[in-house]
């Protein structure tokens, strides 16, 4: 046999060993892909969630908390659960309740020139039922009224006190 022979006939059994590894390992992710499907939700009425949120995080633009909540009605919707069989609310307190403010209140809280960034994204969870909430002693303590609240906002008598009310109507409690 040939030395140029022999070395294809290496190089063949090379290359017929390296398609059976793929061949192997793409069997085996498919294999896993297949044994590793999400699990769905046994509930799919009357959810309640209260979320917690209190601390200044940022993600993608907007407060922490908030962006969270998007998620999880986004979540939701494309698992087909109703707007009326869930019932979510987000009270702030703490460091985050300067996100509940108007425009020039906030520019004033924050000292800067433009407006809230989490206006918009406020407006459009409580158009898809959110109850966003706002603690009356966070109010207090940074001398914001009312007005300076936005609109969509609910001011509730303090955020301990309406997390455990809910948590007592039997609302799951995620925090942030």
């Amino acid at each position: 046999m040939s030395r140029n022979a022999k070395v294809a006939g290496t190089m063949y059994k090379v290359c017929f060993c390296w398609i059976l590894v793929g061949l192997a390992v793409h069997c085996g992710v498919a294999y896993a892909q297949e044994e590793r499907r999400p699990i769905g939700l046994s509930v799919g009425k009357d959810i309640r969630v209260v979320y917690q949120i209190k601390d200044d995080d940022w993600k993608g633009g907007i407060g922490r908390g908030l962006h969270y909540v998007q998620k999880l009605v986004g979540a939701y919707n494309s698992l087909g659960v109703a707007e009326g069989d869930r019932s979510i609310h987000a009270v702030f307190h703490g460091s985050a309740g300067y996100w509940m403010l108007k425009d020039k209140p906030y520019r004033e809280h924050k000292a800067t020139t433009t407006g809230n960034p989490n206006k918009q994204v406020i407006e459009e969870l409580a158009k898809s039922g959110v109850s966003i909430e706002l603690c009356a002693q966070t109010m207090k303590n940074h001398g914001w009224t009312a007005g300076d609240i936005l609109p969509e906002v609910k001011i509730v008598v303090g955020a301990y006190p309406r997390i455990i009310d809910l948590q007592m109507q039997g609302y799951a409690y995620i925090r942030f």
